[in-house]
Protein backbone atom coordinates (compact mmCIF):
# COMPACT_ATOMS: atom_id res chain seq x y z
CA UNK A 1 0.00 0.00 0.00
CA UNK A 2 2.77 2.43 0.96
CA UNK A 3 4.69 1.51 -2.20
CA UNK A 4 1.62 2.31 -4.32
CA UNK A 5 1.29 5.69 -2.65
CA UNK A 6 4.93 6.58 -3.23
CA UNK A 7 4.75 5.42 -6.84
CA UNK A 8 1.72 7.62 -7.51
CA UNK A 9 3.46 10.54 -5.81
CA UNK A 10 6.52 10.03 -8.00
CA UNK A 11 4.35 9.72 -11.12
CA UNK A 12 2.85 13.12 -10.35
CA UNK A 13 6.27 14.58 -9.69
CA UNK A 14 6.04 18.10 -8.36
CA UNK A 15 3.00 19.04 -10.44
CA UNK A 16 0.00 20.33 -8.52
CA UNK A 17 -3.34 18.65 -8.92
CA UNK A 18 -5.11 20.57 -11.65
CA UNK A 19 -8.51 21.94 -10.77
CA UNK A 20 -8.20 21.13 -7.07
CA UNK A 21 -8.18 23.93 -4.51
CA UNK A 22 -4.69 24.20 -3.03
CA UNK A 23 -5.78 24.01 0.61
CA UNK A 24 -7.63 20.75 -0.01
CA UNK A 25 -4.77 19.32 -2.04
CA UNK A 26 -2.33 19.86 0.82
CA UNK A 27 -4.80 18.46 3.35
CA UNK A 28 -5.33 15.35 1.23
CA UNK A 29 -1.62 14.70 0.87
CA UNK A 30 -1.03 15.14 4.61
CA UNK A 31 -3.88 12.75 5.47
CA UNK A 32 -2.57 10.18 3.02
CA UNK A 33 0.91 10.42 4.53
CA UNK A 34 -0.54 9.87 8.01
CA UNK A 35 -2.68 6.93 6.88
CA UNK A 36 -0.27 5.16 4.53
CA UNK A 37 3.20 6.01 5.79
CA UNK A 38 2.43 6.35 9.50
CA UNK A 39 3.50 10.00 9.47
CA UNK A 40 2.63 12.43 12.25
CA UNK A 41 0.44 15.34 11.22
CA UNK A 42 2.27 17.88 13.38
CA UNK A 43 5.53 16.99 11.59
CA UNK A 44 4.43 16.70 7.97
CA UNK A 45 1.77 19.40 7.74
CA UNK A 46 3.74 22.60 8.54
CA UNK A 47 6.37 22.06 5.83
CA UNK A 48 3.64 21.14 3.34
CA UNK A 49 1.80 24.38 4.10
CA UNK A 50 5.04 26.35 3.82
CA UNK A 51 6.03 24.73 0.54
CA UNK A 52 2.59 25.42 -0.93
CA UNK A 53 2.82 29.07 0.23
CA UNK A 54 -0.72 29.04 1.49
CA UNK A 55 -2.25 32.27 2.72
CA UNK A 56 -3.10 32.39 6.45
CA UNK A 57 -6.76 31.81 5.58
CA UNK A 58 -6.02 28.78 3.38
CA UNK A 59 -3.51 27.44 5.90
CA UNK A 60 -6.24 27.59 8.55
CA UNK A 61 -8.61 25.65 6.31
CA UNK A 62 -5.98 23.02 5.59
CA UNK A 63 -5.13 22.64 9.26
CA UNK A 64 -8.79 22.16 10.20
CA UNK A 65 -9.29 19.65 7.38
CA UNK A 66 -6.35 17.55 8.58
CA UNK A 67 -6.75 17.71 12.34
CA UNK A 68 -10.54 17.65 12.26
CA UNK A 69 -10.57 14.60 10.01
CA UNK A 70 -8.09 12.80 12.28
CA UNK A 71 -9.94 13.68 15.49
CA UNK A 72 -13.35 12.73 14.16
CA UNK A 73 -12.20 9.67 12.24
CA UNK A 74 -14.31 7.30 14.36
CA UNK A 75 -17.61 9.03 13.74
CA UNK A 76 -16.66 9.81 10.14
CA UNK A 77 -16.03 6.14 9.44
CA UNK A 78 -19.33 5.19 11.11
CA UNK A 79 -21.22 7.65 8.88
CA UNK A 80 -19.42 6.44 5.77
CA UNK A 81 -20.27 2.83 6.52
CA UNK A 82 -23.96 3.77 6.70
CA UNK A 83 -23.60 4.97 3.10
CA UNK A 84 -21.74 2.07 1.46
CA UNK A 85 -21.59 -1.69 1.57
CA UNK A 86 -17.98 -2.20 2.62
CA UNK A 87 -15.76 -1.29 5.60
CA UNK A 88 -13.79 1.93 5.29
CA UNK A 89 -10.55 0.03 5.86
CA UNK A 90 -11.17 -1.98 2.67
CA UNK A 91 -11.14 1.14 0.50
CA UNK A 92 -8.20 2.17 -1.62
CA UNK A 93 -6.17 4.57 0.61
CA UNK A 94 -6.55 7.47 -1.80
CA UNK A 95 -10.33 7.06 -1.87
CA UNK A 96 -10.41 6.64 1.88
CA UNK A 97 -8.52 9.89 2.45
CA UNK A 98 -10.79 11.83 0.09
CA UNK A 99 -14.00 10.47 1.60
CA UNK A 100 -12.90 11.04 5.18
CA UNK A 101 -11.90 14.62 4.46
CA UNK A 102 -15.12 15.28 2.54
CA UNK A 103 -17.32 13.78 5.25
CA UNK A 104 -15.60 15.96 7.86
CA UNK A 105 -16.48 19.02 5.78
CA UNK A 106 -20.12 17.94 5.48
CA UNK A 107 -20.56 17.04 9.15
CA UNK A 108 -18.47 19.60 10.96
CA UNK A 109 -17.52 22.55 8.75
CA UNK A 110 -19.34 25.46 7.16
CA UNK A 111 -18.58 24.38 3.62
CA UNK A 112 -21.50 24.10 1.17
CA UNK A 113 -22.24 20.45 0.46
CA UNK A 114 -22.17 20.88 -3.30
CA UNK A 115 -18.68 22.39 -3.09
CA UNK A 116 -17.42 19.58 -0.85
CA UNK A 117 -18.77 16.90 -3.19
CA UNK A 118 -17.49 18.62 -6.33
CA UNK A 119 -13.99 19.01 -4.90
CA UNK A 120 -14.03 15.37 -3.78
CA UNK A 121 -14.88 14.16 -7.27
CA UNK A 122 -12.25 16.37 -8.90
CA UNK A 123 -9.58 15.27 -6.42
CA UNK A 124 -10.44 11.60 -6.88
CA UNK A 125 -10.01 11.91 -10.65
CA UNK A 126 -6.47 13.09 -10.05
CA UNK A 127 -5.29 10.59 -7.40
CA UNK A 128 -7.33 7.38 -7.61
CA UNK A 129 -7.85 4.63 -10.22
CA UNK A 130 -10.09 5.45 -13.17
CA UNK A 131 -13.78 5.24 -12.30
CA UNK A 132 -13.31 5.74 -8.54
CA UNK A 133 -14.79 9.23 -8.84
CA UNK A 134 -18.24 7.72 -9.49
CA UNK A 135 -18.06 5.76 -6.26
CA UNK A 136 -16.84 8.81 -4.33
CA UNK A 137 -19.59 10.95 -5.83
CA UNK A 138 -22.28 8.47 -4.81
CA UNK A 139 -21.03 8.03 -1.24
CA UNK A 140 -20.41 11.74 -0.67
CA UNK A 141 -23.89 12.58 -1.94
CA UNK A 142 -25.37 9.97 0.41
CA UNK A 143 -23.57 11.58 3.33
CA UNK A 144 -24.84 15.02 2.32
CA UNK A 145 -28.43 13.78 1.95
CA UNK A 146 -28.77 14.12 5.74
CA UNK A 147 -28.01 17.22 7.75
CA UNK A 148 -25.40 17.09 10.53
CA UNK A 149 -28.28 17.21 13.03
CA UNK A 150 -29.91 14.20 11.43
CA UNK A 151 -26.65 12.28 11.60
CA UNK A 152 -26.32 13.24 15.27
CA UNK A 153 -29.81 11.88 15.88
CA UNK A 154 -28.87 8.59 14.24
CA UNK A 155 -25.80 8.35 16.49
CA UNK A 156 -27.94 9.02 19.54
CA UNK A 157 -30.16 6.11 18.50
CA UNK A 158 -27.31 3.57 18.74
CA UNK A 159 -28.58 1.12 21.35
CA UNK A 160 -25.25 -0.03 22.79
CA UNK A 161 -24.07 2.62 25.26
CA UNK A 162 -20.36 2.02 24.75
CA UNK A 163 -20.67 2.13 20.96
CA UNK A 164 -22.85 5.25 21.08
CA UNK A 165 -20.35 7.21 23.18
CA UNK A 166 -17.44 5.92 21.09
CA UNK A 167 -19.06 6.99 17.81
CA UNK A 168 -20.44 10.30 19.07
CA UNK A 169 -17.16 11.46 20.60
CA UNK A 170 -14.85 9.63 18.20
CA UNK A 171 -12.70 7.74 20.72
CA UNK A 172 -11.92 4.01 20.83
CA UNK A 173 -13.88 2.27 23.56
CA UNK A 174 -10.78 1.17 25.51
CA UNK A 175 -9.66 4.80 25.80
CA UNK A 176 -13.09 5.89 27.01
CA UNK A 177 -12.99 3.21 29.72
CA UNK A 178 -9.50 4.34 30.71
CA UNK A 179 -10.63 7.97 31.03
CA UNK A 180 -13.68 7.01 33.09
CA UNK A 181 -11.49 4.96 35.44
CA UNK A 182 -8.93 7.76 35.68
CA UNK A 183 -11.53 10.38 36.60
CA UNK A 184 -12.83 8.16 39.37
CA UNK A 185 -9.33 7.31 40.63
CA UNK A 186 -8.54 11.03 40.89
CA UNK A 187 -11.72 11.79 42.82
CA UNK A 188 -13.48 13.62 40.01
CA UNK A 189 -17.13 13.44 39.01
CA UNK A 190 -17.66 10.62 36.46
CA UNK A 191 -20.15 12.87 34.69
CA UNK A 192 -17.16 14.89 33.44
CA UNK A 193 -16.34 12.11 30.98
CA UNK A 194 -18.26 13.53 28.04
CA UNK A 195 -16.80 17.00 28.68
CA UNK A 196 -13.31 15.50 28.62
CA UNK A 197 -14.01 13.61 25.38
CA UNK A 198 -15.47 16.73 23.76
CA UNK A 199 -12.45 18.80 24.79
CA UNK A 200 -10.17 16.25 23.15
CA UNK A 201 -11.93 17.10 19.88
CA UNK A 202 -11.38 20.85 20.23
CA UNK A 203 -8.65 23.01 18.70
CA UNK A 204 -6.24 24.07 21.47
CA UNK A 205 -4.20 27.24 21.44
CA UNK A 206 -0.56 26.74 20.53
CA UNK A 207 1.58 27.00 23.66
CA UNK A 208 5.07 28.45 23.39
CA UNK A 209 7.74 28.31 26.08
CA UNK A 210 10.12 31.25 26.51
CA UNK A 211 13.21 29.61 27.93
CA UNK A 212 14.49 31.34 31.06
CA UNK A 213 17.60 33.43 30.50
CA UNK A 214 17.25 33.25 26.71
CA UNK A 215 14.12 35.29 25.94
CA UNK A 216 11.40 37.01 27.94
CA UNK A 217 7.81 35.84 27.48
CA UNK A 218 6.72 39.41 26.66
CA UNK A 219 9.28 39.60 23.83
CA UNK A 220 8.20 36.20 22.51
CA UNK A 221 4.56 37.34 22.53
CA UNK A 222 5.43 40.53 20.65
CA UNK A 223 7.35 38.55 18.03
CA UNK A 224 4.41 36.16 17.59
CA UNK A 225 1.95 38.99 17.09
CA UNK A 226 4.21 40.80 14.64
CA UNK A 227 5.50 37.91 12.53
CA UNK A 228 2.52 35.55 12.71
CA UNK A 229 -0.23 38.19 12.70
CA UNK A 230 -1.97 36.37 15.52
CA UNK A 231 -3.09 37.16 19.05
CA UNK A 232 -0.76 36.20 21.90
CA UNK A 233 -1.32 36.17 25.63
CA UNK A 234 0.44 34.94 28.77
CA UNK A 235 -0.24 31.41 29.88
CA UNK A 236 -2.67 30.73 32.68
CA UNK A 237 -0.24 28.84 34.94
CA UNK A 238 3.33 28.71 33.64
CA UNK A 239 5.36 31.91 33.96
CA UNK A 240 7.22 30.95 30.77
CA UNK A 241 4.14 30.29 28.62
CA UNK A 242 2.82 32.31 25.69
CA UNK A 243 -0.43 31.15 24.09
CA UNK A 244 -1.10 32.00 20.46
CA UNK A 245 -4.32 31.45 18.55
CA UNK A 246 -2.81 30.49 15.21
CA UNK A 247 0.06 30.74 12.76
CA UNK A 248 3.13 28.59 12.19
CA UNK A 249 5.43 29.03 15.21
CA UNK A 250 8.28 27.55 13.18
CA UNK A 251 8.54 30.95 11.45
CA UNK A 252 9.64 32.64 14.68
CA UNK A 253 13.36 33.30 15.03
CA UNK A 254 13.26 32.38 18.72
CA UNK A 255 11.82 28.95 17.89
CA UNK A 256 14.30 28.32 15.10
CA UNK A 257 17.36 29.23 17.16
CA UNK A 258 16.31 27.44 20.36
CA UNK A 259 15.54 30.39 22.66
CA UNK A 260 11.93 29.23 22.76
CA UNK A 261 9.95 26.11 21.89
CA UNK A 262 6.48 24.82 21.27
CA UNK A 263 5.57 23.13 24.56
CA UNK A 264 2.24 22.47 26.26
CA UNK A 265 1.64 24.68 29.28
CA UNK A 266 0.97 21.67 31.50
CA UNK A 267 4.32 20.25 30.50
CA UNK A 268 5.98 23.54 31.40
CA UNK A 269 4.20 23.67 34.75
CA UNK A 270 5.19 20.19 35.95
CA UNK A 271 8.79 20.67 34.80
CA UNK A 272 9.02 23.98 36.65
CA UNK A 273 7.54 22.47 39.84
CA UNK A 274 10.29 19.84 39.72
CA UNK A 275 13.06 22.37 39.07
CA UNK A 276 11.99 24.65 41.94
CA UNK A 277 11.99 21.96 44.64
CA UNK A 278 14.46 22.25 47.50
CA UNK A 279 17.17 19.60 47.61
CA UNK A 280 19.54 18.52 50.39
CA UNK A 281 22.53 18.16 48.06
CA UNK A 282 25.01 20.40 46.26
CA UNK A 283 22.49 20.51 43.39
CA UNK A 284 24.98 20.52 40.52
CA UNK A 285 24.15 17.36 38.55
CA UNK A 286 20.73 17.00 36.92
CA UNK A 287 19.43 14.19 34.70
CA UNK A 288 16.64 13.98 32.14
CA UNK A 289 16.24 10.22 31.77
CA UNK A 290 14.09 10.17 28.62
CA UNK A 291 14.74 13.53 27.02
CA UNK A 292 13.44 13.24 23.46
CA UNK A 293 12.30 15.30 21.68
CA UNK A 294 13.68 17.89 24.11
CA UNK A 295 10.95 20.21 25.37
CA UNK A 296 11.47 19.57 29.07
CA UNK A 297 15.23 19.31 28.63
CA UNK A 298 15.24 22.79 27.13
CA UNK A 299 13.22 24.33 29.96
CA UNK A 300 14.88 22.42 32.81
CA UNK A 301 18.31 22.96 31.26
CA UNK A 302 17.69 26.71 31.11
CA UNK A 303 16.76 26.80 34.80
CA UNK A 304 19.79 24.64 35.64
CA UNK A 305 22.07 27.02 33.74
CA UNK A 306 21.01 29.93 35.93
CA UNK A 307 22.12 27.94 38.99
CA UNK A 308 25.40 26.72 37.56
CA UNK A 309 24.11 23.14 37.29
CA UNK A 310 24.79 20.62 34.52
CA UNK A 311 22.00 18.62 32.84
CA UNK A 312 22.64 15.24 31.25
CA UNK A 313 19.90 14.66 28.68
CA UNK A 314 19.63 10.94 27.99
CA UNK A 315 17.62 9.49 25.12
CA UNK A 316 17.48 5.87 23.96
CA UNK A 317 16.72 6.72 20.32
CA UNK A 318 19.58 8.21 18.34
CA UNK A 319 17.16 10.09 16.08
CA UNK A 320 15.35 11.65 19.04
CA UNK A 321 18.68 12.43 20.69
CA UNK A 322 19.57 14.51 17.64
CA UNK A 323 16.27 16.38 18.11
CA UNK A 324 17.26 17.09 21.71
CA UNK A 325 20.66 18.38 20.59
CA UNK A 326 18.96 20.75 18.20
CA UNK A 327 16.50 22.14 20.71
CA UNK A 328 19.10 22.70 23.49
CA UNK A 329 21.86 24.08 21.27
CA UNK A 330 21.72 27.45 23.04
CA UNK A 331 22.63 25.81 26.36
CA UNK A 332 26.30 25.14 27.14
CA UNK A 333 25.41 23.29 30.35
CA UNK A 334 23.49 20.45 28.65
CA UNK A 335 25.11 17.25 27.43
CA UNK A 336 23.09 14.89 25.25
CA UNK A 337 23.83 11.18 25.21
CA UNK A 338 22.26 8.12 23.59
CA UNK A 339 21.57 5.45 26.17
CA UNK A 340 18.99 3.21 27.81
CA UNK A 341 17.60 4.90 30.89
CA UNK A 342 17.21 1.51 32.54
CA UNK A 343 21.01 1.29 32.74
CA UNK A 344 21.63 4.62 34.49
CA UNK A 345 20.98 3.46 38.03
CA UNK A 346 24.27 1.82 38.90
CA UNK A 347 25.38 4.53 41.34
CA UNK A 348 23.96 7.57 43.12
CA UNK A 349 25.17 10.37 40.86
CA UNK A 350 22.40 12.94 40.38
CA UNK A 351 20.86 15.64 42.56
CA UNK A 352 17.72 15.96 40.42
CA UNK A 353 16.19 13.48 38.00
CA UNK A 354 13.23 14.16 35.74
CA UNK A 355 11.60 11.12 34.16
CA UNK A 356 9.06 11.99 31.49
CA UNK A 357 8.30 8.35 30.87
CA UNK A 358 7.27 6.75 27.58
CA UNK A 359 3.51 6.26 27.83
CA UNK A 360 0.32 5.80 25.83
CA UNK A 361 0.09 9.57 25.27
CA UNK A 362 -3.63 9.61 26.07
CA UNK A 363 -3.21 13.05 27.62
CA UNK A 364 -2.34 14.74 24.32
CA UNK A 365 -5.16 13.58 22.06
CA UNK A 366 -6.09 17.18 21.17
CA UNK A 367 -2.64 17.83 19.73
CA UNK A 368 -1.76 14.39 18.40
CA UNK A 369 -5.06 13.58 16.79
CA UNK A 370 -3.92 10.41 15.03
CA UNK A 371 -2.51 8.77 18.17
CA UNK A 372 -5.90 7.62 19.46
CA UNK A 373 -6.20 5.36 16.41
CA UNK A 374 -2.64 4.00 16.63
CA UNK A 375 -2.47 3.00 20.27
CA UNK A 376 -4.01 -0.25 21.43
CA UNK A 377 -4.80 -1.54 24.90
CA UNK A 378 -2.24 -4.29 24.22
CA UNK A 379 0.49 -1.62 24.20
CA UNK A 380 -0.16 -0.89 27.85
CA UNK A 381 1.53 -3.88 29.49
CA UNK A 382 4.88 -3.28 27.81
CA UNK A 383 4.77 0.44 28.60
CA UNK A 384 3.90 -0.14 32.27
CA UNK A 385 6.79 -2.59 32.61
CA UNK A 386 9.18 -0.09 31.00
CA UNK A 387 7.95 2.67 33.31
CA UNK A 388 8.59 0.48 36.34
CA UNK A 389 12.13 -0.25 35.19
CA UNK A 390 12.86 3.42 34.52
CA UNK A 391 11.51 4.50 37.92
CA UNK A 392 13.67 1.91 39.68
CA UNK A 393 16.72 2.95 37.69
CA UNK A 394 16.10 6.61 38.44
CA UNK A 395 15.74 6.06 42.17
CA UNK A 396 19.00 4.10 42.20
CA UNK A 397 20.75 6.95 40.37
CA UNK A 398 19.49 9.58 42.82
CA UNK A 399 21.77 10.96 45.53
CA UNK A 400 20.51 10.93 49.13
CA UNK A 401 18.65 14.19 49.59
CA UNK A 402 17.97 14.46 45.86
CA UNK A 403 14.57 14.71 44.20
CA UNK A 404 12.95 12.91 41.28
CA UNK A 405 9.90 13.73 39.16
CA UNK A 406 7.85 11.01 37.52
CA UNK A 407 5.76 12.46 34.68
CA UNK A 408 3.46 10.99 32.07
CA UNK A 409 1.31 12.61 29.40
CA UNK A 410 -1.44 10.16 30.26
CA UNK A 411 -4.08 9.91 32.97
CA UNK A 412 -4.31 6.10 32.71
CA UNK A 413 -4.35 4.75 36.27
CA UNK A 414 -1.84 1.99 35.57
CA UNK A 415 0.63 4.52 34.19
CA UNK A 416 0.15 7.05 36.98
CA UNK A 417 -1.27 6.35 40.44
CA UNK A 418 -0.51 2.64 40.35
CA UNK A 419 3.14 3.30 39.54
CA UNK A 420 3.58 5.45 42.65
CA UNK A 421 1.54 3.11 44.85
CA UNK A 422 4.06 0.43 43.88
CA UNK A 423 6.98 2.29 45.45
CA UNK A 424 5.32 4.25 48.27
CA UNK A 425 6.57 1.89 51.02
CA UNK A 426 10.08 1.49 49.65
CA UNK A 427 12.75 2.24 52.26
CA UNK A 428 14.45 5.57 51.79
CA UNK A 429 11.85 7.01 49.40
CA UNK A 430 9.50 9.83 50.44
CA UNK A 431 6.53 10.85 48.29
CA UNK A 432 6.35 14.65 48.44
CA UNK A 433 3.48 17.13 48.54
CA UNK A 434 3.26 17.42 44.77
CA UNK A 435 0.12 19.56 44.82
CA UNK A 436 1.83 22.18 46.97
CA UNK A 437 4.88 22.21 44.68
CA UNK A 438 2.68 22.86 41.65
CA UNK A 439 0.63 25.47 43.46
CA UNK A 440 3.81 27.32 44.48
CA UNK A 441 4.96 27.82 40.88
CA UNK A 442 1.56 28.40 39.25
CA UNK A 443 0.97 31.99 38.18
CA UNK A 444 -2.72 31.83 39.13
CA UNK A 445 -5.00 29.78 41.32
CA UNK A 446 -5.12 26.23 39.99
CA UNK A 447 -7.74 23.60 40.69
CA UNK A 448 -6.00 20.45 41.89
CA UNK A 449 -7.42 17.25 43.35
CA UNK A 450 -4.35 15.64 44.92
CA UNK A 451 -4.45 11.89 45.41
CA UNK A 452 -2.84 10.94 48.74
CA UNK A 453 -0.05 8.39 48.44
CA UNK A 454 2.24 7.62 51.38
CA UNK A 455 2.85 10.84 53.30
CA UNK A 456 2.53 12.93 50.16
CA UNK A 457 0.34 13.15 47.07
CA UNK A 458 0.30 13.17 43.28
CA UNK A 459 -1.60 15.39 40.84
CA UNK A 460 -3.30 15.06 37.47
CA UNK A 461 -3.99 17.91 35.03
CA UNK A 462 -6.96 17.69 32.65
CA UNK A 463 -7.71 19.23 29.25
CA UNK A 464 -11.32 20.05 30.18
CA UNK A 465 -10.35 21.61 33.52
CA UNK A 466 -6.98 23.28 32.95
CA UNK A 467 -6.85 23.65 29.17
CA UNK A 468 -3.57 21.71 29.15
CA UNK A 469 -2.57 18.22 28.18
CA UNK A 470 -3.43 15.60 30.81
CA UNK A 471 -0.06 15.67 32.56
CA UNK A 472 0.53 13.53 35.65
CA UNK A 473 3.18 14.46 38.21
CA UNK A 474 4.61 12.68 41.24
CA UNK A 475 7.54 14.16 43.15
CA UNK A 476 9.70 12.09 45.48
CA UNK A 477 12.87 12.42 47.54
CA UNK A 478 15.57 9.91 48.51
CA UNK A 479 16.01 10.30 52.26
CA UNK A 480 18.93 7.94 52.82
Amino acid sequence: MADNFRRRQNDRGSHRLRGVEESRRVAYEALLAVDVDGAYANLVLPPMISQARLSPRDAGLTTELVYGTLRYRGRIDWVLEQCMNRPVEKLDPEVRAVLRMTTHQILHMRVPNHASVAEAVQLTKQVAPRGAEKFVNGVARSVSDRTPTQWEQRMEAIENDAERVSVTYSHPQWIIRAFANALQANGRDPRELEDLLATNNSNPDVALCARPGLILPVDLAEDAEYFLKTSARPGDYSEWAVLISGGDPGRLHAIRDGRAAVQDEGSQLVATAFAELDVDTEDTEWLDMSAGPGGKAGLVGSIAAARGAHLLANEVSEHRARLVENTVRQLDNVTVQVGDGRNLGEGAAFDRIILDAPCTGLGALRRRAESRWRRDVKDLNDLVKLQEQLIDSGLNALKPGGVMAYITCSPHKRETIDQIERIKDRDGIEILDTANAVDQVSMSSIELDPVPIGNGNVIQLWPHVHGTDAMFLALMRKVN
